[in-house]
């Protein structure tokens, strides 16, 4: 792990300033943007992730604690593809290597991430590595400087759908909350090789549903779509 190097006094100032969960207020903006990078159904199709949240009447946004996303109808993962390898590698041996633990193989994609520790730190960025593991996808988070941690998070992948859960964050002490992901997952083998087949073309459209449920309780509901044949 990396933490933060932080006083104990301005620890304390930050605890003080975020009561250790972020509330939204009347200004909290949740975006989301998940596309298929194919143009048919049934195709080889990657996938590109931009999501964000941003709240300028709080100290920091709040924190997400479950997001869902459920892909187009008949969109299949194959884990068991030859074009890919798992990577079994722990949560310990991943955050020590920074993802180097996981098979060169088993990378599937890669973009960048930001984490807010304000009142101190409001912007952390990060590396975003994702890699296939056994019936999930495992992101590797590591920041670009000294300030921050390693995280590793898993996104259950059932069908159609991939859940992660993100857990709560603290470093030296201080509430951090992960606010922004870009991410590309590339279009990997092809026919029954592929790793990701692109499912259902409705209405000229693949349509994407992101479900979030933040630390607090509430829950947001994003509809993204790429256009596409059936």
């Amino acid at each position: 792990m990396r933490p933060l190097k932080l006083t104990a006094a301005t620890c304390l100032a930050a605890l003080i300033a975020t009561g250790g969960i972020a509330y939204a207020s009347s200004q909290f903006k949740q975006t989301s943007n998940i596309v298929l990078t194919a143009k048919k159904a049934g195709r080889p199709t990657g996938l590109k992730a931009s999501l964000n949240a941003v709240d300028p009447g709080a100290v920091q946004p709040q924190g997400l604690k479950t997001l869902k996303i459920t892909l187009p109808a008949g969109t299949k993962f194959n884990f068991a593809s030859p074009s890919i390898k798992q990577c079994k590698a722990g949560d310990t041996e991943l955050v020590a290597t920074k993802g180097a633990a996981c098979a060169a193989k088993s990378k599937i994609g890669s973009g960048e991430a930001l984490a807010n520790g304000a009142p101190v730190i409001p912007a952390i960025p990060e590396t975003a590595t994702a890699y296939a593991g056994k019936r999930e996808i495992i992101f590797v988070l590591v920041p670009k400087g000294p300030a921050g941690q390693v995280l590793v998070l898993h996104g259950k992948v059932s069908k159609n759908v991939v859940t992660t859960q993100v857990p709560v964050i603290s470093a030296g002490g201080l509430n951090v909350v992960i606010t922004a992901l870009n991410l590309t997952v590339k279009t990997i083998g092809s026919a029954s090789h592929a790793f990701i087949t692109a499912g259902r073309c409705a209405k000229g459209a693949f349509p994407v549903k992101s479900q979030f449920t933040y630390q607090t309780g509430e829950s947001l509901t994003i509809s993204s779509s790429s256009k596409c044949t059936g």
